[in-house]
């Protein structure tokens, strides 16, 4: 029956992600439709992501020689960092080039739309302690599975009013077995 729907709807010119027979999916699996002729920009396979945030946090933390080449010049600090009261971030770091505070805030699926609140949160708290233990200033990463232009574009809002530089960052996990 999904194949069927599935042939239907592109007949129409509608796709879509993921596969609706993928047996990975679940009831909470977020499928998303949209014109052939205009796809999703970045739209990751789920199956290349990360379910939790303590996953994916936890894989960054034991591979942070990965982030010095995806993100040049970060080290991080420190993991699950208060910031301050209701400010606190996955993964915190400096950037040893120009000595920037950088959150990292990340969404292992999708983000939702308390992203936009949670970031201006995080940026104002990232601003006051980079002033206190006198870094050049302040940065938000927001790293998520899959994009979202709308509150991309709200959460840049928020970045260019409070002054802090917020960069919307895309990953994908991808495990290649070769022979030895």
């Amino acid at each position: 029956m999904l194949e069927e729907l599935a042939r239907r709807l592109r007949d129409e010119g509608v796709d879509f992600s993921p596969k609706l027979g993928d047996p990975a999916n679940t009831p909470k699996t977020r499928i998303y439709f949209f014109d052939v002729e205009r796809p999703v920009k970045g739209l990751q396979p789920t199956r290349q992501l990360f379910k939790d945030e303590a996953q994916l946090s936890r894989f960054l933390w034991l591979n942070q020689d990965f982030l010095k080449y995806a993100t040049k010049n970060l080290r991080i600090t420190d993991r699950e960092a208060r910031l301050g009261p209701g400010a606190k971030i996955d993964l915190l770091a400096t950037d040893t080039k120009t000595g920037e505070l950088v959150g990292i805030e990340l969404k292992a699926e999708e983000p939702d739309q308390g992203i936009v609140a949670q970031a201006a949160r995080y940026m104002k708290a990232l601003k006051a302690r980079a002033v206190s233990e006198g870094h050049s200033g302040a940065r938000l990463m927001i790293v998520t599975g899959q994009p979202d232009e709308d509150l991309a574009e709200l959460v840049q809002t928020q970045s260019e009013k409070l002054g802090v530089k917020t960069d919307w960052l895309l990953y994908r996990v991808q495990f290649d077995l070769r022979p030895a």
